[in-house]
This record gives structure tokens, sequence and C-alpha cells, in this order.
């Protein structure tokens, strides 16, 4: 084969073209480092790059059919490691990993998460891929040991991983993905060939839904638009009630408008909070953030049609800008923003203080700017 074939839903044909012509001259490196916003695809990517190096018919070509490739498809090849965060061991079963596993092969889209818990990556488990690292090729052709998430890695679990890039095996490849790159250490980066993934466009985010979705949601223009190029969101909202947590993040910025009745937005607060699912609590600021786009949209065109996220709700959005004309919109997206990162960061233990401090802000913002 003289031609490097990708399924026609994984897209980046820049990224597609950038790693044939890595094989062809033979420059293949020891590590990526696959960096970029949330949702990009970067994961399935990564699985594919595995399958490439290890196809029967390859080195440039992937047939999904042979052996090697049904196997690593479904994330049960012996060579290939595809490591995520996890909670501590003694808040998961190995049992429940495997089912996550499970459910990545069957559409690697999809998010990895184990609601209400934290996670992270134990510098166990790298010590684990360390001692594998060791070993002899148990069938295919290449190792390939894929860490999505990478910037959960413990500051210890970074040091181990280090010593592997230091000293790479001949037979080994690592391929680390991360959507927060200035959390990844300095020494792993320059150890890592980097390659950015852009944001999906609306086209390719409804092929790979077609692809991969076993129901065709009634509103899929709309999940489309306000993914955002985001795939990893766009299954959230196929599988959870979208327009709930819409309405709970404009209920949340009307409670923090009326912040004098704080009984209610504390009651409000406690509601978003009490099951302690983070993945929930930043839907709904994200939501947030697309509320204040279409505001500031509208606010800066207010007599052109504009093209909304929340496009249902244009006379809402309308009337919020006219009620509140001062309102400062760098400062809201900036807060808003910061609490999202404070709840993605384990470390973060106390929600309730991240919206309450954020109630606050907003207020001041859109009031008293």
């Amino acid at each position: 084969m003289d031609i490097l074939t990708f399924k026609p839903e994984l897209g980046h044909p820049d990224i597609q073209q950038r790693i044939l012509k890595s094989i062809k001259n033979q420059r293949f490196p020891h590590a990526y480092l696959f960096y970029g916003k949330e949702g990009t695809g970067k994961e399935a990517f990564a699985i594919e790059i595995a399958k490439l190096l290890n196809c029967e018919k390859g080195p440039l070509f992937i047939c999904d059919s042979c052996a090697q490739c049904i196997k690593i498809g479904k994330l049960e090849h012996p060579d290939i490691k595809f490591i995520f965060p996890t909670p501590s061991e003694k808040q998961v079963k190995p049992e429940d990993i495997a089912d996550v596993l499970k459910d990545k092969a069957q559409n690697p889209y999809k998010r990895t998460a184990f609601p209400g818990k934290n996670t992270f990556i134990s510098i166990n488990t790298i010590r684990e891929l360390k001692y594998e690292a060791k070993f002899k090729l148990y069938e295919g052709k290449k190792k390939v040991f894929i860490i999505s998430e990478a910037d959960e890695m413990r500051p210890e679990a970074s040091n181990a991983l280090l010593k592997i890039l230091e000293e790479p095996p001949a037979n080994l490849m690592l391929i680390l993905i991360t959507s927060r790159i200035h959390r990844i250490l300095p020494t792993i980066r320059s150890r890592s060939q980097l390659i950015h993934f852009p944001r999906l466009e609306g086209d390719e985010i409804l092929r790979i839904i077609r692809r991969y979705s076993e129901e065709q949601p009634a509103n899929l223009s709309r999940v489309i638009r306000l993914a955002l190029g985001n795939i990893k969101l766009a299954f959230d909202f196929i599988e959870e009630e979208v327009l709930e947590k819409r309405n709970q993040a404009v209920e949340f910025l009307r409670r923090a408008v009326m912040i004098e009745k704080s009984h209610e937005l504390m009651n409000h607060i406690q509601m978003l909070t009490s099951l302690k699912d983070r993945r929930h609590m930043v839907l709904v600021l994200f939501f947030l953030l697309t509320w204040f786009q279409d505001t500031f949209h509208v606010k800066i065109q207010p007599d052109e049609l504009p093209d909304l996220i929340n496009s249902d709700l244009e006379s809402n959005i309308r009337a919020f800008v006219e009620a509140y004309p001062k309102a400062n919109y760098q400062n809201l997206v900036a807060a808003t923003q910061s609490a999202i990162s404070a709840l993605e960061d384990a470390r973060n233990l106390n929600p309730t203080l991240i919206f309450s401090d954020l109630s606050i802000k907003l207020n001041r913002n859109i009031k008293n700017p």
C-alpha cells in the first residue's frame, strides 16, 4: 500500500499528512504530545496511530479487519495501553475501569469519567508502564502507550514518566494527550513531538455522531451548535438532558443578579453541587459562557440578525442586554472560565464556595461594573 487511509470521520487532514510524512521519512518520534481544546478527537487519533503502527497490512495502511487492528480497536491488545485518570484504588474496582475502557472502545470520542469522584494518574500507574516497557513485544510490531489527560498526572508520576522519555525503548511509542498543555512538565514537552489539534468543524462533528450514536437526537443541529467544536460535549448533550443544564445556568444567573435574595441563591447552589458531580457543574457553567457570548454579540450588533448559539432564546437575550447595558462581558467571561478551571481541578474541594464566589463576581460585573 502506498497511501495512508484513516477513517473518514477522523478529520484533521493536515495532521494525517504530517504523520504520513514522518513514516515515509522514517522519522517517527518516541513520543507525541497531542494538545488542543477538549473534544478535538485526540484520543481517537491516537488509537488510529496504534493501528497504523501494528496493522498487518501496514505500515501505510489501516485495514481495520486484521487481528491486530481488531484487538487495538477493542483496546484489548497486549502491546497497547490506554491510560486515563481514575479514582484512588479504594474508590474504584478493576471491573469499573474495564467498563470504562469498553465504552471507550465502542466510542473513542466519548468522555472517560467517574462522576462524583476525584480522578488522577498515580505514580503506580506510570511505574506499571515503565515495567511493561522493558518486555519484548507480545504479538504486535510496536508498543503504544496512550496517556489521556496527561495533565492529571501527580507530580511524582510525571517525574517517573520523564525517566521513560529519557531512555525510551526502541519498540515503544508514547502518545500523551492534554487539553491543558501548560500543566505538562517543560521537560516532558521538550522530549515529545507536539501536535496541535484545532476545533472540529460542525460537519465533522455530524459525521462522528452519525457513526457512533445509536440514537440521532431530534435536536441534532442544536447539539452541534451548542458543542462549539467539542465532540465530547456533543455526546454529553446527547446522553443527558441538554436543555435542563442550560435552564439551570440561566436560573443561576437570574439568582446571582438578585443576590439580595441570598437564601434563594444558596438553595440553587446547593442543588447544583449536591450530587458532587463536577462534570454536571462544569456543563452548567459552559452554558453560562454561551449566554454571555450571545448577549455580547447582540450588544455590539443590535440591529443585525445574529447567529446566536442559543438562537431559541433570542428574546430573553435581547431583554438581558437592554436591562443591563453596562455589563462588563470581558469580566463575566473571565470569571466564569476561572470557575470552570477551579471545578476541573480536583484539588479544589469546595464547589459551593466556587459558585458562591462566582455569583458575587457576576452580580458586580452585571449591575455595577
